[in-house]
C-alpha cells in the first residue's frame, strides 16, 4: 500500500502531504520542513489513536477511545483516509465532533476475516461498545489524524 508522508513548517505551521516522492528537499520560510512521524501509542493513546469502524460501505472514524477534546486550545485539525488510489481529508474546527466518515468500496479497500474459534469480548463499561477480537484483518487503507498539540497519529 502507498505511504503518504506529511511535512510541517516549524516557523509558520504550513503542512503538506507528499503525494509523490522526488529528489528535492521541502523548504518553507527559508528552512527545511520537518517530516512528521505518526504516533500509534503512548500515554495519550486513548485520546489520539483513530478508532475505525467499517460499516455499510463507510469507514467511520472517531478520534480516541475516549473522545478527544475540541476546544480552541486543543483540537483535531483534520482526519485523512489514505488508500492505494486516493487521499481524502476532512477538516475539523473547535466545537465540532472529532469524527469523519468516508465512502469506500469494500472489495478494493478492506478484506475482513474472522477465524472460526475467535472470541469476541465486549468492553463496554456503560459506554458505546468497542469489541476486542482475535481476528485477521487485511486493510488496504490507513487513517491519520492531526492534533494541534500532540501531532500526527495513525491507525
Amino acid at each position: 500500500m502507498r505511504e503518504v508522508k506529511f511535512y510541517r513548517c516549524e516557523v509558520c505551521g504550513n503542512m503538506v502531504a507528499l503525494i509523490k516522492e522526488g529528489g528535492g528537499t521541502l523548504v518553507c520560510c527559508g528552512q527545511q520542513m520537518t517530516l512528521l512521524k505518526a504516533n500509534t501509542t503512548d500515554a495519550s493513546e486513548e485520546k489520539h489513536v483513530p478508532y475505525v469502524e467499517v460499516e455499510d460501505g463507510k469507514i467511520k472514524v472517531t478520534v480516541g477511545s475516549v473522545i478527544h477534546p475540541m476546544t480552541e486550545a486543543h483540537y483535531i485539525e483534520w482526519i485523512a483516509l489514505v488508500t492505494e488510489n486516493k487521499i481524502e481529508l476532512v477538516y475539523l474546527k473547535p466545537g465540532m465532533e472529532p469524527k469523519a466518515e468516508f465512502v469506500y468500496n469494500a472489495e478494493e479497500d478492506i478484506i475482513h476475516t474472522v477465524e472460526g474459534d475467535d472470541e469476541i469480548v465486549p468492553n463496554c463499561e456503560g459506554q458505546t461498545c468497542n469489541f476486542v477480537s482475535k481476528e485477521k484483518v487485511k486493510k488496504n487503507f490507513t487513517v491519520y489524524e492531526y492534533c494541534n498539540l500532540h501531532g500526527l497519529w495513525k491507525a
